[in-house]
C-alpha cells in the first residue's frame, strides 16, 4: 500500500544500466594487443581469464567463456570494487579492469582509444599497457518503447553505471534517456541518486545487482527485477516478476490509476452522505436511504475499485 502510494508521486525513474536497461549478456567482440606490447591475442585473453577466474561478474564470465586454452592460476587476486582486478601471475603484477583502475596505477594510456557503445577491459603488466578486450552488451528489446512511455507519463529518465562515459552516452542516445551518470563506483550511486532527487523530486530506482541494495533502500521507491540478486530483492519496495523494462511505466500507470479511483470513491461517498444528511434535515430521507448511504455506498466503492484489475497497461 505504501509503495503504491509513493509510486504515484514519482517524478524521475533512475535505472542501473547492466541487467536492467541491458540484458547483461556480455560477449567478447575483439581482443586487441597494444601497439609495441610483446603479447598476442590468445595470451592477452588467458591473462584476463586468470585475473577474472574467481569473479562472478557478467564481464568476467564473458572473458572466461571466450578463452580458447587453459589459463594459469593467479598467485593472488585482489578485486577493486567498480574498477576491476589486481592480480599477481607468475610473479608479475597484472591489472585487469576499466580505465579508472589503470589511471589510478599511473599506467600510460596514450595508445588506447575506446569504442563507443562497448565496454573495454584493459590489461597492464608491471606498469605497461598490454592491450584491451572489447565486450558488448545488448539493450533489452522493450527498452526504447518503455523509455518513450515513461517520457509520455512526464517522467524524467536517468541511468547510473560504472561504465565509461562514451559507452553510457551511446546507450542513452539510442534510447532517449535524459540524464547519465557514468564511471560510478558502487558507493557513488547513492550520491548520484540524492542529487537527482534534489533536482527532480521523488525518485524510483530500478536495479538488480548486489551493489544496488543501498540505492534501492535509499530511493523513494526501490524496484528490483525478480531475476536479480537476493540482496537487491530484499532491499526493494517493489519486485517486478520479470526482467522487462515495460514493467516500470506499467507500475506507474497502475499507481496513478489507483489514486484516481480512490479520489472518485472519496468524492462519491462524501457526496452521497452529504446529500442524505441534507434530505434527513429536510425530513425527506428514510431509514433505508441512510442504510444505502452507509453500506450501499461502501459496496459501490468496492465495486469501483475492482476496475483496477482491468486497467490496460499498454
Amino acid at each position: 500500500g505504501a509503495s503504491l502510494e509513493a509510486l504515484k508521486d514519482v517524478k524521475a525513474v533512475v535505472m542501473d544500466k547492466t541487467g536492467t536497461i541491458t540484458r547483461g549478456n556480455f560477449v567478447v567482440q575483439r581482443v586487441c594487443p597494444a601497439e609495441g606490447a610483446d603479447i598476442d591475442e590468445n595470451e592477452l585473453l588467458w591473462l584476463a581469464a586468470a585475473c577474472e577466474g574467481a569473479s562472478t561478474h557478467p564481464i568476467a564470465k564473458s572473458i572466461l567463456a571466450a578463452r580458447q586454452t587453459d589459463y594459469p592460476a593467479a598467485d593472488s587476486i585482489r578485486e577493486q570494487a567498480g574498477e576491476g582486478v589486481e592480480a599477481v601471475i607468475g610473479g608479475k603484477t597484472v591489472l585487469c579492469g576499466n580505465r579508472k583502475l589503470l589511471e589510478r596505477h599511473g599506467i600510460d594510456l596514450a595508445g588506447f582509444t575506446g569504442t563507443p557503445g562497448s565496454t573495454e577491459v584493459l590489461l597492464a603488466r608491471d606498469g605497461q599497457l598490454l592491450g584491451h578486450i572489447v565486450i558488448a552488451d545488448t539493450v533489452k528489446a522493450d527498452a526504447k518503447q518503455a523509455m518513450d512511455r515513461m517520457q509520455a507519463q512526464g517522467l524524467t529518465t536517468a541511468m547510473l553505471t560504472g561504465d565509461a562515459q562514451e559507452t553510457a552516452d551511446a546507450v542513452a542516445h539510442e534510447l532517449g534517456i535524459h540524464e547519465v551518470r557514468a564511471r560510478l563506483l558502487p558507493e557513488d550511486k547513492l550520491t548520484a541518486l540524492t542529487e537527482l532527487r534534489e533536482k527532480h523530486g521523488a525518485v524510483m530506482f530500478v536495479g538488480d545487482g548486489i551493489n544496488d541494495a543501498p540505492v534501492l533502500a535509499g530511493a523513494d521507491v526501490g524496484a528490483a527485477m525478480g531475476s536479480g540478486a537476493d540482496a537487491a530483492i530484499e532491499a526493494a519496495d517493489v519486485v517486478f516478476m520479470n526482467a522487462d523494462l515495460s514493467s516500470i511505466p506499467a507500475s506507474v500507470q497502475i499507481a496513478r490509476g489507483a489514486r484516481r479511483i480512490s479520489h472518485q470513491n472519496i468524492a462519491f461517498a462524501l457526496g452521497v452522505k452529504l446529500l442524505v444528511m441534507v434530505l434527513g434535515l429536510a425530513g425527506i430521507a428514510s431509514m433505508w436511504l441512510a442504510v444505502f448511504a452507509d453500506s450501499g455506498v461502501a459496496m459501490l466503492c468496492v465495486l469501483n475499485s475492482i476496475r483496477m484489475l482491468y486497467i490496460k497497461t499498454e
